[in-house]
């Protein structure tokens, strides 16, 4: 790197210098390749997480569905002719 110093002033500049072609190219290429592997790697994981999410959230559904049904007073109770009175009413 060249410096250049000035005669009134003691503080030292230097000039920035861009890197080569070959260099910037080096560089666009790396950051392409991290950036396609990196994608490859996340899309499938974010699937698999999305997926995972909606099969959660159908078995809740699904287990509060049975639950409800359960209870007193439900269509699945199994008691015929008997009302509950709940006692918070």
């Amino acid at each position: 790197m060249e410096q250049f110093t000035s005669a009134t002033s003691q503080t030292r500049t230097t000039q920035i210098r861009l890197p080569a072609p070959i260099a910037r190219f080096l560089m666009l290429v790396i950051i392409a390749v991290t950036a396609i592997i990196s994608l490859i790697i996340l899309i499938p994981l974010l699937i698999i997480a999305l997926v995972l999410g909606l099969i959660f959230i159908l078995y809740i559904k699904v287990k509060s569905l049975f639950t409800k049904a359960h209870k007193p007073n439900g269509p699945l109770d199994g008691r015929h002719n008997v009302k509950v009175i709940s006692r918070d009413e």
